[in-house]
């Protein structure tokens, strides 16, 4: 058994940085934010974590636990960090339950004393407290294009090719003011789902800051545009030979009706595919993102396991039970409320 460590408060080895990038290469499911150049941009930002290289004779991974208030967090409710050398490319998901149970044993072991949430796209078999956190789809992008299309709902195809006849097309070069552009239509987005914006399109920042971070090598950014026009965004966070990640999408009302997004999302597939990415992780689980994918989506259900080891065992238990408890209850309400607007008594 042995374990290589790089925390991100101290300087990168050139040993570990060889490494790292060795095993990333031979894992299929590694994502953007394992990225060792994304970990150094956080860092510098001051947002530090421990990277980690595993090997216990039968697995090979690399893992990543992010700092936060109170301990640490392996992964995001929609993104998990942990990867296998080998796990088999096809497969939306290179880990099982005995993987899961075994790498959330390591990340204790890594955090110790301190308490972990690790982000898994399994739920534990052994009864280890944990919650589904979060439902996304994986869109299985090795296809070509008449079986992206296909695989789709027939809505979506028309859309497209509405798309195409209003004049829309798709790039991804931008300049300043088209990033600048996409930052409006995202605070419009967020304006009227009634949320705060996240960045001002008016204070330009620094490259790769706030809106600018499309200039990041790790981000990818696709443009819809018409007449000249910045009319719909989608951007990823991208790790070749990995996974492609869903961050952000703002669109413009009638650049919506028109299809421009479901182009956007088309060609994000297409071209993602051509880069050599086989999934798309969406983000999310929607209407649009099943219509989108079809048969092509595979919906995973994210858990939260909780590894705070002995001392956290009861507040661990604790918080799994309410958790579950609470999306229980959630459950049930949407469906009284459901059944309540077709007509029914909701008894």
């Amino acid at each position: 058994m042995s374990a290589v460590l790089w925390d991100t408060r101290e300087a990168l080895a050139p040993e570990f940085e060889r490494r790292w990038a060795a095993r990333l290469a031979l894992c299929p499911h590694a994502n953007f934010m394992m990225d060792l150049d994304c970990l150094r941009w956080d860092a510098a930002q001051g947002r530090h974590a421990i990277a980690a290289l595993i090997d216990d004779g039968v697995r090979r991974a690399a893992l990543v636990l992010r700092r936060e208030r109170g301990g640490f967090a392996c992964g995001q409710p929609w993104r998990w960090q942990v990867v296998l050398e080998g796990a088999d490319p096809a497969r939306p998901v290179g880990i099982d339950a005995a993987d899961a149970t075994w790498a959330v044993g390591e990340a204790r072991a890594i955090a110790a004393p301190q308490p972990v949430r690790c982000y898994l796209p399994v739920a534990p078999a052994d009864g280890a407290p944990a919650f589904a956190a979060y439902t996304t789809i994986l869109h299985s992008i090795a296809h070509d294009d008449d079986d992206l299309l296909r695989a789709m709902h027939a809505a979506k195809r028309r859309m497209i090719r509405r798309a195409e006849r209003e004049g829309y097309t798709v790039s991804e070069e931008h300049t300043i003011e088209q990033l600048r552009a996409f930052a409006v239509l995202a605070r419009e987005a967020a304006t009227q789902r009634g949320r705060a914006s996240e960045y001002d399109p008016s204070v330009v920042p620094e490259p790769g800051q706030a809106w600018r971070e499309w200039e990041q090598p790790w981000m990818w950014l696709l443009l819809a545009s018409k007449d000249g026009r910045v009319a719909s965004g989608l951007g990823d966070g991208r790790r070749p030979g990995g996974m492609l990640d869903g961050r952000k999408a703002a669109s413009a009302p009638d650049a919506r009706r028109d299809g421009a997004f479901a182009l956007l999302s088309f060609e994000e597939a297409r071209r993602g595919r051509d880069r050599g990415h086989r999934w798309i992780n969406l983000g999310g689980d929607t209407v649009f993102k099943r219509e989108m994918s079809g048969a092509l989506g595979h919906t995973v259900v994210m858990h939260c396991w909780l590894a705070g080891g002995a001392a956290w065992g009861l507040p661990d238990r604790a918080e799994a039970l309410w958790r579950r408890t609470r999306a229980g209850a959630q459950r049930v309400a949407r469906r009284v409320r459901d059944r309540r607007a077709a007509g029914g008594t909701g008894a």
